[in-house]
């Protein structure tokens, strides 16, 4: 498996809120989707083994069945907003979308099943341009779903050499963090 995560700028602008097991599922689950030989499509059933979230992640035995298992048990609920050009106006437009069609944890395996969103595949395959990539590794010893956002918020502009301004709203929006979330700037911080 290749270890290079890329991800649409749109995507990585993304507004939304998952544990971390969940993102990291998604993280190993777009590498593995970009590496199939077929066409990825809405019908594509990708496999992820506790074995390759373990060595992704520096988790034990029990630790990644747990992790799969756990992010198995909301990762159908979770949405993300996200922008887009309409195709028929060209115009930019703020769209909702589920981050998969199906998910399920076969125990006997020790794997995750799932099948992306049709709305989700464009925003990590066939990329073109404003696209972010990185290595896996890099976000591999971060534990906080914060922290892993910041790195892809941040990686995005590495080849421009500085970052935008943006706002401490948008980058709370970004995160997908409630408005009595991290009130105080010192909890943010932290």
């Amino acid at each position: 498996m290749s270890n290079i995560v890329y991800k649409d700028n749109n995507l990585v602008e993304a507004s939304y809120s998952l544990n971390l097991s969940e993102q990291r599922l998604i993280l190993i689950a777009i590498i593995a989707a970009r590496e199939i030989e077929k066409e990825l499509t809405s019908d594509t059933i990708l496999t992820i083994h506790a074995s390759e979230y373990m060595k992704q992640f520096n988790l034990g035995r029990q630790a990644s069945y747990e992790a799969l298992q756990s992010a198995c048990d909301n990762l159908f609920e979770r949405h993300l907003n996200y922008k887009a050009v309409d195709p028929i106006t060209g115009k930019i437009g703020i769209y909702k979308s589920r981050w998969v069609s199906k998910v399920g944890y076969v125990k006997e395996e020790g794997c995750v099943q799932l099948i992306f969103a049709p709305d989700i595949i464009p925003l990590f395959v066939k990329l073109e341009e404003k696209f972010t990539r990185y290595e896996l590794k890099q976000i591999s010893p971060l534990t906080s779903i914060y922290a892993i956002r910041l790195y892809e918020f941040l990686i995005k502009w590495r080849s421009v050499g500085k970052t935008n301004e943006i706002s401490l709203d948008e980058l709370r929006n970004h995160f997908g963090l409630l408005s009595d979330e991290y009130v105080r700037m010192h909890h943010f911080k932290a």
